[in-house]
């Protein structure tokens, strides 16, 4: 009977929890732990009460007490989130792998191991498990995932090879971004372009973007088409100390030293310390010096 009354109060918490009603949560997992604490389902639930709580320490030792009863793949996925948000990472991975020996199909798992290695800087072995993903699940999330992958190694005709797999790209800034970035690595600066231009149509306000066009423009030449993407990000951020800067270089490029100091004097005025802009106002002095 108790036992019965324990599964009907954490199946109450688990909806209290999805509705984001978490003293209510809490509140029934607590009192279902007390009328059955072997209920691996009622501690892995209170693992992820904590976890949302960011008090990983414990949401563990949660899981691990579900585990001990009953060890589930969800439940050791879950042991290695909490483990991942503690930043200890070999512990977390081998969480992961264990889940994948017990269900070599457990997508959660494997997705999770895909992030890890994303986070930890091990690219080639986050390519390896993106592809297996994709290999059952095209789900543009991934896509993307995989794409930044390589374009972390510098594989940019791999990740533009995914990149251009998304249908309806024109609705995802993101994919549009990417795809100009790996073009403009690649030199294609007109592709780049229309690339860029297609994320703006979507995001119009991403200064990030807006100043990777300014970049392709100054690395064809159009100077004028630069300056002007660059000061749109400034009317829209007017605190942004490295477009400054990024407008100084431009400037002194061109041989303006004046605007090139007055760039340099607002960026520094707003970053003190910012070190870029601390080397060209050196260079400009130097430049003046020698005159």
């Amino acid at each position: 009977m108790e036992k019965e009354k324990a599964i009907a109060l954490n199946n109450e918490g688990a909806k209290h929890f999805l509705n984001r009603a978490f003293d209510s949560a809490i509140s029934c997992y607590t009192k279902a732990l007390e009328l059955d604490p072997t209920n691996s389902s009622i501690l892995n639930n209170l693992g992820l009460y904590h976890h949302q709580q960011k008090a990983y320490k414990k949401a563990l030792e949660f899981f691990e007490k579900a585990i001990e009863i009953d060890s589930k793949p969800t439940y050791l996925v879950n042991s290695g989130n909490a483990l991942a948000m503690m930043g200890v990472y070999p512990q977390a991975r081998e969480k992961y792998l264990e889940a994948l020996k017990q269900d070599p199909d457990h997508h959660s798992a494997r997705v999770s191991l895909a992030q890890l290695a994303a986070h930890t800087g091990d690219h080639e072995s986050a390519i390896e498990t993106w592809e297996k993903i994709l290999a059952s699940n095209h789900d543009t999330a991934y896509v993307i995932q995989l794409a930044k992958a390589y374009i972390n190694v510098k594989k940019w005709e791999k990740a533009l090879q995914r990149l251009h797999s998304i249908p309806a790209k024109e609705g995802n800034a993101l994919a549009w971004f990417m795809i100009g970035q790996c073009e403009f690595q690649l030199k294609n600066h007109g592709l780049a372009e229309k690339a860029f231009k297609m994320a703006l149509a979507d995001d119009p306000d991403h200064s990030e973007i807006r100043q990777h066009l300014a970049v392709n423009y100054l690395a064809m030449g159009e100077w004028e088409k630069g300056i002007k993407h660059l000061s749109t990000i400034l009317r829209l951020e007017p605190q942004n100390y490295q477009v400054m800067t990024e407008l100084a270089v431009v400037y002194l490029g061109r041989g303006d030293q004046k605007m090139a100091w007055d760039w340099l004097d607002r960026a520094l005025q707003l970053k003190p310390d910012f070190s870029k802009a601390l080397h060209y106002k050196k260079i400009l002095d130097q430049s003046q010096s020698q005159q």
